[in-house]
């Protein structure tokens, strides 16, 4: 008895994971809008990730061999993380329906722009607050205070309030700007592959940013003894500059009007 031919799954998966990058680039190509906003988005995941693995190993480390709250900032980002999203979902879903009661589409992206350029704000102050925890700063600037370890709990604690809001109303402020400019928008050829290219946006910032963390804090292990190394404090600044201003690419782009369709000639 002849058996159908199996499909080989790894060559199908292969074939649509290159299709749905090639319609991601073709996106970005086409649309100025969405080139700037995705430059954004690929900034604050490459500055994120290279700041929490220099940070994060290292602020750890520090936390549990000098002040012993090693555990305490564990719990902490356990338990406070829900805390963050619901509070910040609930808030942005409010604001995200009440532009929805409008009727004028212009008015909807100049509100969503705004928004994302207090995001961007939330972001760099969270990316600050982390900085602030890199144990050379942090003990040059806190080690001679009695009360030095509830400081840490206290920075670590705004790092997670205000990046970590910022994320969640990010991803919905996002979402609802591709949603007008992509899904609705005019070019068909990106319409009409909208969740494709959504999903496609996601993996190539979720593989380039664990690539990075990862990279990040093998290269932070080896300079564990000299953390006030140059490729340490360059690392460290890098990542928060790139953090600080990714979320403001968009609202700047906007506002200089690079994001308007060149006119026909």
């Amino acid at each position: 008895m002849n058996r159908p031919p199996q499909k080989n799954h790894s060559l199908g998966l292969t074939r649509d994971v290159l299709h749905k990058t090639g319609l991601w680039i073709r996106a970005l190509a086409l649309d100025r809008f969405y080139l700037f906003g995705e430059i954004g988005n690929l900034m604050y995941t490459v500055g994120n990730s290279i700041l929490e693995g220099a940070v994060l190993y290292t602020m750890f480390s520090m936390a549990e061999d000098e002040y012993r709250v090693a555990a305490v900032l564990g719990v902490l980002t356990k338990y406070i993380y829900p805390g963050i999203t619901f509070v910040s979902s609930v808030k942005v879903s409010v604001f995200v329906d009440y532009l929805e009661s409008l009727c004028d589409q212009q008015v909807q992206l100049t509100k969503l722009i705004r928004a994302l350029a207090l995001i961007g704000g939330g972001q760099a102050l969270g990316a600050v607050m982390l900085v602030l925890c890199y144990p050379p700063f942090f003990s040059g600037l806190f080690g001679s205070f009695a009360y030095s370890k509830y400081l840490l709990i206290l920075l670590y604690l705004l790092h997670h309030v205000c990046d970590g809001s910022a994320q969640v109303a990010e991803g919905r402020v996002w979402f609802k700007l591709i949603e007008i400019k992509i899904r609705y928008g005019r070019l068909r050829q990106i319409s009409d592959n909208f969740w494709g290219i959504h999903a496609m946006s996601h993996n190539v910032q979720l593989i380039l940013g664990l690539t990075l963390l990862w990279g990040t804090t093998l290269v932070t292990g080896l300079f564990r003894d000299q953390l006030q190394h140059g490729v340490m404090w360059g690392i460290v600044m890098s990542g928060m500059v790139l953090t600080a201003m990714a979320k403001f690419a968009l609202p700047l782009a906007w506002k200089l009007k690079w994001t308007e369709p060149k006119a026909p000639q």
